[in-house]
């Protein structure tokens, strides 16, 4: 993005039409940045509270600080750094934003969450798959001949990739739920909700009935291949149309076409993994590519995301002498509720209160007594609210920072348009200066951001004066990955294996609630900019028109959802998106959101969400 400055404030952000990808558009989750860089509840004034339960104050950083550093060297006294956690995530992306605390943890001996939160189980499957998480890059597309967003929006979600697949002559969606991409799709699969693996098994019967796989490649580039046709032979017909929902002249049309139109790309989306049997599902659409010899071939194959950052690990491990026990984020809490050997909890690129799973849990873990929690962020959120120090946080807008893709292979340094607003100050610089009131003297917490992106780039190719002009590619443009042949696998081969469909328990509730996301949905960053959310400000949920007329919903009315973790309240919208028995919302949001039914049990691969294994009861408003 360009950023246009006057007076020190940003006053408008427009796309670089120099990027090579995103070639000037903005997505409308960035359009009207300069509105939240700059909006009025931004949090300039440190705020403390004396005691739990009480009113949050203003203070300044000296106290602030103080106070955090003090807790913190009290408790590391009385129980070790392992009372005290650390919970983040990505924030804007940024290495240096997301990656230099962990210097001050490591030097602490803190526990650590993983990254459970988001996209881990299909990362594992691709990981046992393929050896690597990489897939088809953007500059590829140009040759792509059908396109299947498979549990995918890419509309909404990935609206550059939507724009350079414009031409791509098939469009196809695999989703349960008729998303604004599956509208415009060519053609529209619509399985049950975590069905994907049996609805995987019927095309590859019919791939293999037909004897649409690539032989040649299956012998050279795999292992497995004996048994996972074994299980293919086996399933039959009436099971795949039984259990998925999806008509078998469907499925034949799509192996059909899958067939006919090399290269073919199939892009899995993270909501699919977001299941109890996530990583199960991934893994099987990623072995659709490898049985029809595409995983690396340019513009075909399969792509999950690209990964494969090959920076220094800028993190000091070796400052460490102790753990880390992990602990999954998802779970926050149980922990929080059920461990009370946690006595801190530090926040920073991250809003749990809103984004976390088992809502009301983790809200009453917050709001533990004994617990000691700080909270470094732009605005009031959520989590904000129970802390008892909350720190102003920077904008991109005003650090400095390395910006890496999970979709592209284009590096580039950001630039801070504008200094740190009154008050305001960037993770390194907090962590810099509670390790010095911690009393710890190493030289990695005097480095500066531009110290940090040096080292984190040494070595590997990429030059930091370089990146600073601009985006800088750091692959090969005309290579694609695995073109090689090479899979840095146990077997070095792609490991291809037979798989099941995975059931979810319904835990006693008739319908099955998904919350995907879609244009400015996609986190809580703007919980308080509702005039970026347009027509989704109203916390819709998408019902079926027989469901409800069952439950007595008329469409805008108010609808209560519940199960055994707890309830929320949505306003109805009667529509044929929806298949029966599936409800759905848009998520996340600030305030009491769809995560208070939410479960918080970890999906088959790598303990990772699984927000839409969820069973759920329904029924108007004044249902008691």
């Amino acid at each position: 993005m360009l950023a246009y400055v006057a007076d020190g404030r940003v006053t408008k952000v427009v796309g670089d039409p120099d990027h090579p990808v995103t070639r000037g558009f903005i997505c409308a989750k960035c359009r009207g940045y300069e509105k939240w860089v700059h909006h009025p509840e931004r949090l300039t004034t440190l705020l403390v509270r004396d005691r739990k339960g009480g009113a949050l104050r203003a203070a300044d950083w000296d106290e602030a600080l103080s106070r955090v550093a003090g807790r913190f060297a009290a408790i590391m006294a009385e129980q070790g750094g392992g009372a005290i956690l650390p919970y983040s995530y990505l924030g804007h992306m940024g290495i240096v934003s997301s990656r230099f605390p962990d210097r001050l943890w490591n030097r602490m001996n803190t526990p650590r969450v993983g990254a459970e939160i988001c996209a881990m189980a299909g990362a594992e499957a691709m990981l046992r798959l393929v050896g690597r998480v990489r897939g088809t890059e953007p500059q590829h597309l140009s040759r792509t001949r059908i396109y299947v967003a498979w549990g995918k929006n890419p509309k909404e979600t990935n609206v550059h990739l939507w724009s350079l697949i414009r031409d791509v002559p098939i469009k196809v969606v695999v989703d349960p739920f008729e998303s604004d991409s599956a509208h415009d799709a060519d053609l529209h699969i619509r399985p049950r909700p975590g069905t994907d693996s049996m609805l995987v098994l019927g095309l590859m019967r019919v791939i293999l009935d037909n004897d649409w796989i690539d032989h040649d490649y299956i012998r050279r580039h795999t292992t497995g291949y004996e048994a996972l046709a074994e299980r293919v032979r086996a399933v039959s017909l009436d099971e795949v149309e039984r259990i998925t929902g999806v008509p078998w002249a469907q499925i034949v049309l799509l192996a059909r076409l899958y067939h006919e139109n090399r290269p073919g790309l199939l892009h899995i989306g993270v909501g699919l993994q977001r299941n109890v049997n996530g990583g199960e599902m991934v893994g099987a659409v990623a072995m659709l590519a490898a049985l029809t010899g595409q995983i690396g071939m340019r513009g075909g194959g399969v792509l999950y995301a690209n990964y494969d950052w090959r920076l220094n690990d800028i993190s000091y491990g070796h400052l460490r002498t102790d753990g880390p026990r992990m602990y999954n984020m998802v779970k926050l809490g149980r922990y929080l509720t059920e461990d009370d050997q946690l006595k801190a909890l530090y926040v920073y690129n991250q809003n749990p209160a809103a984004t976390c799973p088992n809502q009301r849990l983790v809200r009453r873990g917050l709001a533990r007594e004994d617990l000691f929690v700080v909270v470094h962020d732009l605005f009031l959120t959520d989590t904000a609210r129970y802390a008892d120090v909350v720190l102003p946080a920077t904008s991109f807008a005003e650090t400095r920072d390395l910006q890496l893709s999970y979709w592209h292979d284009y590096v580039q340094i950001n630039n801070p348009a504008i200094p740190p607003l009154a008050g305001a100050r960037s993770n390194r610089w907090v962590i810099a200066e509670l390790a010095r009131r911690l009393g710890f003297d190493e030289p990695c917490f005097r480095q500066t951001n531009e110290d940090v992106i040096r080292e984190a780039l040494e070595g590997t190719g990429l030059d930091y004066e370089a990146l600073r002009e601009g985006p800088v590619l750091w692959n090969d443009a005309e290579r694609t990955s695995f073109d090689d042949g090479v899979f840095p696998t146990p077997s070095g081969r792609i490991e291809l294996y037979p798989f099941d469909c995975t059931p979810c328990p319904d835990d006693g509730h008739p319908y099955r609630f998904i919350t995907p996301k879609t244009m400015c949905l996609q986190g809580s960053q703007y919980g308080n900019m509702p005039d970026k959310l347009g027509d989704q400000e109203t916390p819709w949920l998408y019902i079926y028109p027989d469901d409800a007329v069952r439950e007595g919903i008329a469409d805008g009315g108010g609808v209560r959802l519940w199960n055994g973790r707890g309830e929320v309240t949505l306003v109805a919208r009667v529509s044929e998106r929806v298949q029966p028995g599936l409800v759905v919302s848009y998520m996340v949001r600030w305030g009491d959101n769809a995560n208070a039914t939410t479960p918080d049990r970890g999906a088959d691969l790598a303990g990772n969400s699984t927000f839409h294994s969820n069973y759920v009861s329904v029924g108007p408003l004044e249902t008691l």
